[in-house]
């Protein structure tokens, strides 16, 4: 073979070899890229400092377990009798949808789940992961007041999460299922939540001007009520035990 030949194989050869490096290279930086844009935004944890020690993870059954200093839920018969006439009153609204998971009972007496000036999320789309709820959570938890997720359908893990926080007392978040429009709508009527999007909830863009509020809210496993009247659970009958601190 001549001199020229061997010189233009060994060109051929070290270009073949360019052009697969390249496109290995590009397929990495391609794929890197898709896991960034399809993972949520760096945040910080809300309460967690940068050099606090690693968390202690609960097992299943610590964390069904509620911690021994545990406050109590319960109503007294006072502040139940005060609910009930004012669930009873004309007018009062009420929609046709209740708890997502008796877990989130906060007086087992009446089986009512009872929240005291939560948030109120109001979804379009189904919440499925926790990763949805980031951008709210992280405005959410600081305040220490609880929040209701309102959704088309909320994913069975992330219900889970809720029970879990609810029991160790950190949040309380109260999963409402509400497959029609019209009990959304009546929802963010009453509570002046703006229905949120999918991109809305992963964005986290504007959170807190998007959520509802409401003085009291009240939910069977079928129906819940949504008062406005803020002396109905007016401390010392209620001192926000449903909510951290």
């Amino acid at each position: 073979m001549e001199g020229w030949q061997i010189g233009l194989v060994v060109v051929i050869v070290l270009g073949l070899a360019a052009i697969a490096f390249g496109a290995f290279r590009d397929r990495r930086l391609n794929e890197r890229r898709r896991r960034e844009m399809l993972a949520p935004p760096q945040r910080s944890i809300p309460k967690f400092s940068p050099d606090a020690p690693s968390p202690d993870y609960l097992s299943e059954l610590q964390a069904r377990r509620p911690p021994a200093d545990a406050r109590s839920t319960e109503l007294t018969d006072e502040t139940r009798r005060r609910l009930r006439e004012a669930i009873a009153q004309p007018g009062v609204a009420t929609v046709e949808v209740g708890y997502a998971s008796i877990d989130l009972v906060t007086d087992p007496a009446t089986g009512w789940s009872v929240l005291h000036k939560p948030s109120v999320l109001v979804s379009a789309a189904p919440v499925s992961v926790v990763r949805e709820l980031l951008g709210v959570l992280e405005n959410q938890v600081p305040t220490g007041r609880p929040l209701v997720v309102v959704a088309p359908s909320i994913g069975q893990e992330l219900i889970g999460t809720f029970e879990v926080n609810h029991i160790q007392q950190v949040i309380t978040i109260l999963p409402i299922v509400a497959p029609d429009d019209a009990s959304r709508s009546r929802i963010a009527e009453v509570t002046g939540a703006t229905p949120m999007s999918h991109s809305d909830l992963q964005s986290g863009f504007n959170v807190p001007g998007l959520l509802g509020f409401c003085a009291t809210w009240v939910s069977s496993p079928s129906r819940s009520y949504l008062l406005r009247d803020p002396d109905v659970l007016a401390p010392p009958d209620f001192d926000d035990r449903t909510t951290n601190r």
